[in-house]
């Protein structure tokens, strides 16, 4: 049996510029947020996808919730707020399908979600996946960090993408404590070559401090340059496929929604994962799958939509 794969945190509408453009921009909205993508991901893999999470009671709200219905997510945690309205993300890429964000998401409504929201059996053996979107500001942060806890107390593998958006944090506010706390709290963290320099330099000791600090696997990338991954006792490198890059709004969440897939299907829950990481056939087979899933959705636009179904990739 699979073991259900939960994404906590933000949803929102990527507003994403139409390419080639000339005079005003014109925008698509495409629903998104990172760990929505990571859901919606797993689900069109055909695994087994929940989302936690909270958006307005608004059209956009709406869109989210019926389009990740759509693609076969459990949303019967995913709840909607009169409260505030739900966030969006402004999107234009360049010419090498890189994208520059401006985020509308002062007081919206995934900021607004508390951990006594989800139920208290919600989280149990399962795969929780989060990324640092919701550590931005304090109130959401303590939430985020609390459920993190509770997903680990109940015998949930705990996985973290940083994911590291700098406008996403106000001037002044430093990013790097919350999110070392967060990878900390992690067995599999995710983060970029760009991200991990950028928030922490190159301090060739930070991979040994995060693997005694107890990440249980640690996962380096590097766009189209090979990746890394480490464990206690070990690592290995792995290239990514070539592809032709379109538009990477969605790369590392389809990357992260491939391994979790294959975490899931393989039943391999907190009591089975630091066996399962060193066993490195297993591992690299894993991440080979996961590395197809980002290649494929970088190949084309958009966010849900980009994402891989099952058939592309042999299942």
């Amino acid at each position: 049996m699979s073991v259900k794969v939960i994404a906590f945190g933000e949803a929102l509408i990527d507003m994403l510029a139409k390419p080639g453009q000339a005079g005003p921009a014109s925008f698509v909205a495409h629903p998104g947020g990172a760990p929505a993508n990571v859901a919606v991901g797993v689900a069109k893999l055909g695994g087994n996808a929940s989302f936690l999470g909270q958006v307005g009671q608004d059209m956009f709200g709406d869109t989210l919730v019926q389009t990740m219905q759509q693609f076969g997510v459990d949303t019967s945690q995913f709840v909607q707020t009169a409260a505030a309205m739900t966030a969006l993300a402004f999107v234009s890429l360049d010419a090498e399908g890189e994208r520059s964000f401006a985020f509308y998401r002062d007081r919206s409504a995934d900021l607004l979600y508390r951990a006594e929201q989800c139920p208290q059996d919600f989280l149990q053996d399962a795969l929780f996946h989060s990324c640092s979107n919701t550590l931005t500001e304090a109130a959401i942060r303590e939430q985020h960090l609390v459920l993190m806890q509770r997903a680990h107390d109940s015998g949930a593998v705990v996985s973290f993408d940083v994911n590291y958006r700098h406008n996403l944090w106000a001037e002044g506010v430093d990013a790097r404590e919350p999110i070392w706390q967060a990878m900390l709290a992690s067995d599999l963290v995710k983060i970029s070559r760009e991200e991990l320099e950028a928030l922490y330099g190159k301090d060739p000791s930070l991979v040994a401090k995060l693997l005694d600090g107890g990440v249980t696997l640690l996962l380096i990338t590097d766009g189209g340059e090979p990746m890394e991954a480490h464990w206690a006792g070990g690592s290995l490198r792995l290239n990514p496929p070539a592809t032709q890059v379109l538009d990477s709004t969605a790369a590392g969440d389809s990357f992260v929604a491939g391994l979790l897939y294959q975490l899931s299907t393989q039943s391999v829950g907190a009591a089975k994962f630091g066996d399962w990481v060193r066993e490195e056939t297993s591992l690299r087979s894993a991440l080979e799958f996961a590395s197809r899933c980002g290649a494929l959705t970088v190949s084309r636009y958009g966010a849900f939509e980009a994402l891989p179904v099952g058939s592309e990739l042999g299942l």
